[in-house]
């Protein structure tokens, strides 16, 4: 190779060796920097992404608030315990894909409900229904305002 490239003209040398080194510096950009480039951009929209979900948790947060403040449990609260669940969540128009009865309690899953219909209705279980939230497993869904919610309820 190096007697080749000795062979060659002084001229061609030159062309040869700045073709060389443009071709790794495009190996080092296409391989090493523009992947990296890549990342950080996901990166960057991942936190941003983030913030703006902690921002509207931080938003809807004081709503919560308010809603444990309101009035006390109804005394018109009757039927059964998964009744009263499946009524109270057609009038927040939240769609129940999973009810499952363990002991006295009532485990619900609700795979995308807009969450200040889920605060609602969380409200309305406690308050009005009469029922007690155990647990509750609220996670943000991929569209901004809704959430999966995971809730044992007993009475």
């Amino acid at each position: 190779m190096k007697e080749w490239f000795n062979s060659l003209a002084e001229r061609e040398q030159r062309l040869m060796t700045i073709m060389f080194s443009v071709v790794m510096i495009a190996i080092v950009y296409f391989m090493l920097i523009k992947p990296l480039q890549e990342r950080v951009a996901k990166a960057e929209q991942g936190v941003s992404r983030n913030q703006q979900l902690l921002t509207w948790v931080e938003k809807n947060a004081a709503k919560i608030v308010q809603l444990r403040a309101q009035g006390g449990v109804s005394a018109s609260a009757s039927g059964s315990i998964e009744q009263r669940i499946n009524s109270s969540a057609r009038r927040f128009n939240i769609t129940i894909n999973r009810l499952q009865p363990q002991n006295n309690k009532m485990q619900v899953m609700i795979d995308k409900a807009p969450f200040n219909n889920i605060l609602q209705w969380v409200q309305s279980l406690q308050f009005k229904q009469g029922l007690t939230i155990e647990i509750a497993d609220v996670r943000a869904d991929n569209q901004t305002g809704f959430v999966k919610t995971r809730l044992v309820v007993s009475q």
